[in-house]
């Protein structure tokens, strides 16, 4: 007997482990196919984005890379790369700032950009192929889309309404 509360949708919040080996692998081949070499600095970023929880920025690329040899330029031309044969999803912080996944094996999915901490949350896909099938019938090609959605998170929210009550009021002392 299946229990009423077993489902087959994912819990939210919770991120299931990414086989970092097998999707390198992955990675690997389809630049290989797409006639791009696999270099040292390339396995290096992949690996990186890979161990992300989210999408991170150039500057959190470098830093996670550490020793390894591989300077700013070379990140943003790795990624640009990547970006054009779809193994890295471009996103943005509220600041603009780019932001770079892992697309490989990752359903579509939009973000949620707190503006006041920067967390990042994934938001469910909503289809907007019939505005893109309007584009490509007036003649555009390679035609995408990118919603980014923004606010501020509960978490910010409760803080800032903490600090607003001032030191040594708490919830409980309003009621």
């Amino acid at each position: 007997m299946i229990a009423a509360t077993q489902s087959n949708h994912p819990i939210p919040g919770v991120v299931p482990a990414v086989n970092v080996q097998s999707a390198l692998e992955q990675a690997c081949s389809r630049m290989h196919n797409v006639r791009m070499r696999v270099t040292k600095p390339r396995v290096a970023i992949f690996e990186t984005l890979l161990k992300c929880q989210g999408p991170i920025s150039i500057d959190q690329i470098h830093q996670a890379l550490g020793k390894k040899p591989c300077d700013l330029v070379t990140i943003y031309r790795c990624l640009a790369a990547f970006e054009r044969v779809g193994l890295v999803r471009r996103s943005f912080s509220h600041q603009g700032t780019s932001l770079w996944e892992v697309a490989l094996n990752s359903p579509r999915h939009y973000h949620i950009v707190c503006k006041s901490c920067g967390r990042t949350e994934q938001a469910d896909y909503f289809p907007v192929d019939e505005m893109e099938r309007v584009l490509r019938n007036r003649g555009y090609t390679e035609v995408s889309h990118m919603v980014e959605s923004f606010g501020v998170c509960p978490q910010c929210q409760q803080a800032a309404g903490s600090r607003a009550m001032g030191p040594g009021v708490s919830d409980r002392t309003l009621t």
